[in-house]
């Protein structure tokens, strides 16, 4: 084995980042500004468009779509199939997601549900792994990103995709990031020859500075990009995937994939405080997001700083009930009735709020009951100088999903079916689609778009989204400034607070006081995700991003 490698020094890997982002970032309309307060990352304005996601090779895709004319539906398809290529941990071909739509023109909200699915096979009773086939989760990627393109976009499926297909054909340069978690995971890899062939082509892990290549995902790449979805669903991507589940065990066949369909729904709908709310409906947990914000309206958040013991204790207090709500309520609107009305109601906040015990934690929280009221991921946010916005959450859920890639597709499979629950509305039925915490959300104020945001991170997803959006409508920081600030996540079910490090010792030593159990984190903890988001200011036609330090996010626009 040749076991010569070429590496790019560190220095170098920091040089070339910047010079890429000076590269696609460039042009009139295009404001750096200096570091806001307390934050690692510079902000970034700018007048005609704006794409914040979790690489910067992703953003700059997303820019080149909005630079040569493409609306931010547009952008955002380019920047997912991009980000598909390199963050492969986290996203992919194989995986599934959801999006949130803003049409400033027609001033209308759409989702696109394109969540993974159960096979059709009845496989009740069936324990579902971690990873392996029988992890394996119809992909829904693929079908999304081409619905919302072919409604709402206005390039060709060529003109988005070829970043993409160039970032897996030449390869692009390991993170430091994106080469810890390789290393990190390398055991599993290294068992898997297919995933192996990506991440450790000389046997040994790829480590930041060397390149990353992945010339069967570019030809798979290619296929859609002059085929369309079917390629994947019913014909030669299809058939790679229906061999290989079926040599190893897996449930997935060619009647389960020409079987999906992306969905459009409606947002859920909220407000708080004044800004109103778009975010992603069930299966996944806008719905919890907007009612923890619900609860959090009942209390002056603002009269405090933002992590002091009293808004750290009280976010937390929403969270457990907005959680246990989730568990109890959320489903696939197919399969289950989901209480949408109740689980929205301000007066149900309000009775969860008078619950919420000001001086101690709460020990056991269970679910509400709304209808009594009548009243890991990755993240991008997009938006155009037609008003438009995109909020867009893909996944293949766990780190490097199932860790299976088809021979000859490049496309590393989603480990979905891990998702489901033992019992409730998010208990497994063929042709059903799991719950998730995933959350990508739009604002408006005064009925014009203020933001588009979210996070990975898994649970701490709707904590993450709860902490963002405080941040900016009580405290009134920038997005850069709401991003980087601190986080803390608790649920229901867990009996400990987690905490970043950079929250004050004694804050953290007065939540034990009140009954906390605590868990400090690292200062920029990947355990809480990687958020990116925009906000919008008509009035001086500003667009103003921000990215995550915790991942390699990069706001680019022009």
């Amino acid at each position: 084995m040749n076991t010569k490698r070429i590496r790019i020094s560190s220095m170098l890997l920091r040089l070339l980042v910047v010079i890429g982002l000076s590269a696609c970032a460039s042009g009139p309309g295009l404001h750096h500004e200096a570091p806001a307060a307390a934050t690692k990352i510079a902000q970034v304005s700018a007048r005609n468009g704006m794409v914040a996601s979790a690489h910067p090779l992703a953003s700059q895709a997303g820019l080149t779509i909005l630079k040569a004319g493409g609306n931010a539906v547009d952008a955002a398809v380019a920047t997912a199939f991009a980000n598909s290529v390199v963050e492969p941990n986290a996203n992919g071909l194989g995986g599934e997601g959801m999006m949130v739509i803003w049409l400033a023109g027609q001033r209308k909200a759409v989702a696109i549900d394109y969540r993974a699915m159960a096979p059709l096979a009845d496989k009740t009773g069936q324990r579902w792994p971690s990873s392996g086939p029988l992890s394996v989760a119809v992909p829904g990627t693929v079908a999304g990103l081409c619905l919302a393109l072919e409604k709402y976009g206005t390039k060709s499926l060529q003109e988005v995709m070829a970043p993409a297909i160039e970032l897996a054909e030449a390869g692009f340069v390991i993170s430091p990031t994106l080469s810890q978690i390789i290393s990190d995971d390398f055991g599993a890899i290294n068992k898997e020859p297919q995933l192996a062939k990506i991440l450790a082509p000389e046997g040994l892990p790829l480590e930041a500075g060397e390149v990353l290549k992945n010339p069967d995902l570019a030809k798979s790449l290619r296929k859609i990009a002059s085929g369309g979805r079917d390629v994947f669903y019913k014909g030669e991507l299809a058939d790679a995937i229906a061999t290989d589940m079926a040599a190893k065990g897996g449930l997935i066949n060619k009647a389960d994939l020409a079987a999906y369909q992306a969905i459009e729904r409606d947002p859920v709908r909220g407000s708080y405080r004044g800004f109103d709310i778009l975010s992603a409906p069930p299966p996944v947990s806008g719905l919890t997001v907007i009612e923890s914000l619900n609860i959090l309206e009942n209390f002056e958040l603002a009269k405090n700083a933002p992590l002091s013991k009293t808004n750290v204790h009280l976010i937390a207090e929403a969270l457990k009930r907005g959680f246990a709500d989730n568990s109890e309520y959320i489903g696939d609107p197919a399969f289950a009735k989901v209480p949408v009305a109740g689980l929205l109601s301000k007066g149900y906040a309000k009775s969860l709020a008078q619950d919420i015990p000001l001086t101690m934690a709460s020990r056991e929280v269970k679910a509400g009951e709304p209808s009594k009221e009548h009243p890991s991921t990755t993240h991008m946010s997009v938006a155009d100088k037609m008003g438009n916005m995109v909020a867009l959450t893909q996944t293949i859920s766990g780190f490097w999903g199932a860790r299976m890639v088809p021979p000859g597709t490049g496309i590393i499979l989603n480990n979905e079916m891990q998702n489901w629950s033992s019992k409730g509305p998010n208990s497994y039925a063929p042709g059903k689609r799991m719950r998730t915490t995933i959350a990508p959300t739009i604002l408006l104020k005064d009925g014009q778009v203020f933001a588009s945001l979210g996070t990975p991170g898994a649970a701490r997803i709707i904590s993450t989204m709860v902490i963002l959006i405080t941040n900016l409508v009580d405290h009134g920081m920038t997005m850069q400034q709401a991003i980087e600030s601190p986080r803390f996540y608790t649920r229901d079910s867990d009996k400990n607070i987690h905490l970043e490090a950079r929250i004050a010792p004694q804050t953290i030593e007065e939540l034990k006081a009140m009954g906390y159990a605590t868990s400090v984190k690292g200062e920029y903890d990947l355990f809480f995700g990687g958020a990116q988001g925009i906000v919008a200011d008509p009035q001086r036609q500003l667009f103003t991003g921000g990215a995550d330090p915790r991942r390699d996010g990069a706001v680019l626009g022009y």
